[in-house]
């Protein structure tokens, strides 16, 4: 199958597989009108964007013996779908070579995410309609497709876990069941992390400028939230903005008028840049630095980043959720972009099932979060097997070595980049800190 962004839309599926290469199968579908990105890190909340409501359905009894993983990963985005997709399978082979869960070894079915929503929907349904019935998914990657149709796998009882869905929205998920986890920090972690770099500043006062929308106002309530709980910002105020005529470079005066020392800011690539374009044409007034989000690393906005005033570019810095190794000597394994995050997943639905002595979800999916918190830390599969066949209670930590998750299935703690902007309007990690639930 070519990789890329194709005018038609590709549904593939994959041969049943227990180890090393899959065999897709693809049939065309139907012409792609509009194709929506699948990215690592947040994607931008629509306004209308809302959690489907998820509903009660009769769900078939998924137990064979055998534990059968769908991944639902965008097999069609080169840049991270493949990445994911082989990170999904060495996890795979590991655990097989390890022996497999339940004397057998774990099956892999494979249906592409897509770049658009009609490829999701379609690629849901033929995971929950497959022969072997499918235990768990990997995926979705897209924050938008996990808001739109994650309902759809709650509803047939099948748990999911996401190596790169951050939306904030995400964190309450209709989910009774708990049925849904993520393996990537939410960006409410994220807010944690900014606010910590702007706590690491030693100023006291802070301005919180985001994009007032359904994605802003819930991240920039976070960050607030997390800078209350701290000790060193006594005073944080907060300036939500549109790009309408007028308004973008009237907040930008505000901000820059405001005495902040510190802007944290809080927005999609376009708009954060187009903020900072208008402070551009400001004083700056006594900012020293301005702290963005993940968005800002988006490869798009680098010219419009280097057209900047040097003297504004340099009080940049932003953080983002740790993707992969930062020491070139010593790279996650597996390696690449969110890699770590995916084999997390396979990791933890295996040793769930494993635990549980069960594939049925209903079974093993309550075992999952205890599985990355509190008892003897383990790294592997192999390792943490090992532990649970002498009844004791593991602590998975993977290649990050930082797994650890909450009752209900977010990441406690994670591990972010700091980046700040280089003369050519690049993105370069210049440090990394662990952000906690606070």
């Amino acid at each position: 199958m070519t990789n890329g962004v194709s005018s038609r839309l590709l549904l593939c599926s994959t041969m049943v597989r227990f180890s090393r290469f899959p065999v897709r199968r693809c049939s065309l579908a139907v012409l792609v009108l509009a194709a929506t990105a699948c990215t690592p890190g947040s994607d931008a909340v629509p306004e209308a964007t809302q959690l489907a409501t998820t509903t009660t359905v009769t769900t078939p009894d998924r137990s064979d013996g055998t534990l059968t993983i769908g991944l639902l990963l965008p097999s069609s985005n080169p840049t991270l779908g493949q990445g994911l997709i082989d990170a999904a399978y060495i996890a795979v082979d590991r655990i097989n070579d390890a022996g497999g869960v339940l004397g057998r070894n774990v099956r892999v079915i494979e249906q592409d995410e897509g770049l658009g929503d009609g490829t999701a929907a379609a690629s849901i349904a033929a995971l929950i309609e497959s022969t072997p019935s499918v235990d768990a998914v990997i995926g979705p990657s897209s924050s938008l497709t996990a808001l739109k149709h994650l309902d759809t796998l709650v509803a047939a009882g099948i748990p999911s876990c996401s190596p790169t869905a951050t939306a904030l929205a995400l964190d309450n998920f209709p989910d009774p069941q708990r049925l849904f986890f993520r393996t990537v920090p939410s960006d409410s972690l994220q807010a944690v992390a900014a606010a910590e770099l702007a706590e690491r500043t030693g100023v006291q006062d802070v301005a919180v400028v985001y994009i007032d929308d359904a994605y802003g106002r819930p991240f920039a309530a976070a960050v607030e939230e997390a800078l209350a709980v701290g000790t060193q910002v006594s005073r944080v105020e907060n300036y939500g903005f549109v790009r309408s005529d007028g308004d973008l470079a009237e907040k930008a005066r505000q901000v820059a008028d405001s005495g902040a020392r510190v802007v944290v800011l809080l927005a999609g690539s376009d708009d954060g840049a187009a903020f900072l374009e208008a402070l551009d044409d400001t004083s700056f007034g006594s900012i020293s630095d301005i702290i963005v989000n993940d968005t800002m690393r988006d490869p798009s906005v680098t010219p419009r980043v280097e057209a900047l005033d040097p003297a504004l570019r340099s009080l940049v810095r932003g953080v983002a959720p740790q993707a992969q190794s930062n020491d070139a000597d010593e790279p996650f394994d597996p390696p690449g972009l969110f890699a770590a995050q995916a084999f997390d997943c396979v990791n933890l639905i295996a040793l769930a099932a494993y635990s549980a002595s069960s594939d049925d979800p209903a079974e093993f999916a309550p075992e999952i979060p205890p599985l990355a918190r509190g008892g003897r830390v383990c790294l592997s599969f192999e390792a943490c097997s090992m532990l649970l066949n002498e009844e004791l209670a593991i602590n998975y930590n993977g290649p990050d070595g930082i797994t650890e998750l909450t009752v209900s299935g977010d990441p406690t703690r994670a591990r972010f980049d700091v980046f700040r902007f280089d003369d050519t309007g690049r993105a370069g990690i210049i440090q990394s800190l662990v952000a906690e639930v606070r």
